[in-house]
């Protein structure tokens, strides 16, 4: 019989965070996935109206500037550049999953593995995707991973 895993309460709590995390990104990327004309449309339509209220607000030069980068993101959206982010996502959610329930049972290459996924969920959009929209669904994608990683970090000593 094995011994019980002494895991410390905040690793507990930040393996519990990560498992919901990839779950829901697991679900919403699928849905992307299965539907990924209606959500470039949807996506398209988030990005116009952001576009008008940003105009209405002001108009200068760098209106003007913002305007040219919402045009472009929206030109870029499109049912295969959705596909493709979905898969990408698919994939980082995929290896944090695993990633945290390594973690979870106190091996320290889960937290390289989580460090490969969020390589893979920056880098992949500017390779694949490329463009403002690349660059906006690499930033999207490693937000708040990079803030678990930190503290995640914190929890290295007790991990083998």
């Amino acid at each position: 019989m094995s011994a019980p895993v002494n895991r410390p309460t905040f690793l507990t709590i930040l393996c519990f965070l990560t498992f919901m995390s990839a779950v829901s990104g697991l679900w919403t990327q699928s849905e992307r996935l299965w539907n990924p004309g209606v959500m470039a449309d949807k996506t398209r339509e988030t990005f116009e109206a952001v576009r008008e209220n940003i105009d209405r607000q002001s108009a200068t030069a760098d209106t003007k500037t913002m305007d040219a980068m919402f045009e472009a993101v929206i030109e870029q959206t499109t049912a295969e550049s959705i596909k493709t982010g979905a898969i990408i996502m698919l994939i980082f959610e995929s290896l944090s999953l695993y990633a945290a329930y390594l973690m979870w049972n106190l091996e320290k290459k889960g937290f390289y593995l989580y460090l490969g996924g969020i390589a893979v969920a920056f880098l992949a959009p500017l390779i694949m995707i490329g463009g403002w929209l690349g660059v906006i669904t690499a930033m999207a994608g490693v937000f708040l991973s990079i803030f678990m990683i930190i503290l995640y970090a914190f929890n290295l000593k007790h991990m083998q």
